[in-house]
């Protein structure tokens, strides 16, 4: 199966999946209010693809099949490779103001990689490279949608999974001639009620009981349909303004609410087949470091900062423009600064593919230095582009009416009051309920959340980052110099007449 259409993506949806919000069950995803506009956004991106304009940019030629495939799906043989995929990611990020982080290229990315490295997996407590590399090429040619889950519910966060008294966490509990049985929770599943599979790999814990039996109840990694028998979503309520009186009070979060929820395994059965990792004690080091997958998902993200970054880049200039304070000093150091955090993220990701390195399996991978740089400034970056659009909008974002009005009995002083010198009041009106929406809303709020958490918590990528960096050799820098200087003293300084303090090296 071939690149499928917004048609045939939505219909996938339609498989009575168990989805739950604000204490009911939804019946119908694509229909629903709370998740219709994520899921035609889905939908359209998918569309893309058969688009003339795009279509040799976000797909390739399937080497299974020879049918057209998502880009994102490719394992990339140079740097080539990689500047191809990151070209095709930006477009869907361009087209959803970058807001999406789980847009399918996500996980897609994340996959590949594994299904590249897949010998990693073939593991003494069970061989899984086999279905890693076969459930790579079901979702490339399926071009099925992914959510995944890492995270255990945060119950004690001072102990780790296996050392914790609760029930709530995953873990295996039984094991068949069909596959193992899981029971319990995870989170964070982003996307998950318009996701057709949910991959679910090891959470990041630390192993410290000689109980292996306990221990590895929790080490594993699998893959099912989201429509799984069991397998229930609890979704959190929508950050969309969704009884607006007009859609454009919600330009942003009408279509790019992904949802996010929690994993619930009710005695799920994984069918063998669809099993990557098994009662494996270095399981979450096998995925998080020996698969080399990390920045490869990692790209993605980078692509999607830089397209996140220009578009609120373009909103903060274009409300200092609607009422001329960019004409102001101050205003336009803040505008510099939103400009320069877009050029920050677009050359994070310039320098990760323009350095990408051959890996230990055969394909090429984006440079970490540049990605790193990316995951520890970035949210800070973002939060203070919001900062600026909110001190340039000020009064103008707190006090603007619904688009609505300008249909209602009031719509001729609306006009009159809400105009501005270069931006009558229809089109700043628009403006401000964009910018309200994107830094302001709940929706705001939960993107300012998502890029300061989604990699992690910081101080902890932080930290890495101190640890993986080439120190040594910045450090014997230092001291090679002052060595030199050292051996380089003149002995008769301070003498007025003796020259300079050091001897010349140029004689």
């Amino acid at each position: 199966m071939p690149i499928r259409t917004a048609h045939e993506y939505i219909n996938s949806l339609k498989d009575d999946r168990a989805i739950y919000v604000d204490g009911e069950r939804i019946k119908d995803v694509t229909k629903d209010y709370r998740f219709i506009g994520a899921a035609e956004t889905m939908a359209a991106l998918l569309q893309m693809q058969h688009e003339p304009n795009f279509l040799e940019i976000l797909t390739y030629t399937s080497p299974m099949t020879g049918d057209k495939v998502g880009m994102s799906h490719i394992q990339p043989k140079s740097k080539e490779d990689i500047k191809a995929r990151g070209d095709a990611m930006k477009i869907w990020m361009d087209a959803t103001c970058g807001m999406l982080g789980r847009s399918p290229d996500y996980k897609n990315v994340m996959v590949a990689a594994w299904a590249a490295a897949a010998k990693v997996f073939d593991r003494e407590s069970f061989d899984g490279s086999n279905n890693i590399q076969q459930f790579y090429e079901y979702v490339r040619e399926n071009d099925s949608m992914m959510t995944h889950v890492l995270v255990n519910p945060q119950f004690d966060r001072s102990k780790p999974a296996h050392l914790q008294e609760s029930e709530i966490v995953a873990q295996i509990v039984k094991e068949t001639d069909a596959g193992m049985v899981v029971r319990g929770a995870r989170m964070v599943a982003t996307l998950c009620a318009l996701a057709n599979e949910i991959v679910v790999m090891p959470a990041a814990v630390t192993w410290q009981t000689s109980d292996v039996h306990k221990t590895t109840d929790y080490a594993f990694g699998f893959a099912i349909p989201t429509s799984t028998p069991g397998l229930k979503f609890i979704c959190r309520p929508p950050v969309a303004h969704s009884d607006a009186a007009s859609p454009m009070d919600g330009p942003l979060s009408l279509r790019f609410d992904e949802s996010d929820g929690i994993a619930i395994f009710d005695d799920v059965l994984v069918p063998w087949e669809r099993v990557f990792l098994f009662r494996d004690k270095e399981a979450e080091s096998v995925i998080r470091g020996q698969t080399g997958a990390g920045p490869h998902a990692l790209h993605q993200s980078v692509v999607r900062a830089a397209s996140k970054a220009e578009f609120m880049m373009a909103l903060a200039l274009a409300i200092a423009h609607s009422t001329k304070i960019d004409e102001h000093n101050h205003v336009q150091v803040m505008l510099a600064e939103t400009i320069s955090i877009a050029e920050f993220a677009r050359t994070c990701r310039i320098g990760a593919e323009a350095e990408a390195h051959e890996t230990p399996f055969g394909t090429f991978a984006p440079a970490m230095r540049h990605i790193s740089l990316w995951q520890n400034m970035f949210w800070k970056f973002y939060n203070r582009q919001c900062e600026i659009i909110n001190t340039l909008g000020a009064g103008g974002l707190v006090g603007v009416p619904s688009f609505a009005e300008l249909a209602g009995e009031v719509r001729s002083d609306v006009e009159k009051y809400f105009q501005a010198i270069n931006a009558d009041s229809p089109k700043r009106i628009k403006l401000n309920r964009l910018a309200y929406d994107a830094a302001l809303s709940s929706f705001g709020g939960r993107q300012r959340l998502y890029e300061q958490y989604y990699s992690g918590d910081p101080m902890r990528t932080q930290s890495l980052m101190f640890r993986l960096y080439p120190k040594d050799e910045h450090i014997q820098r230092v001291h090679d110099m002052l060595d030199d200087l050292e051996g380089r003293q003149n002995p008769n300084w301070p003498d007025k007449e003796g020259g300079p303090a050091f001897e010349r090296t140029w004689d």
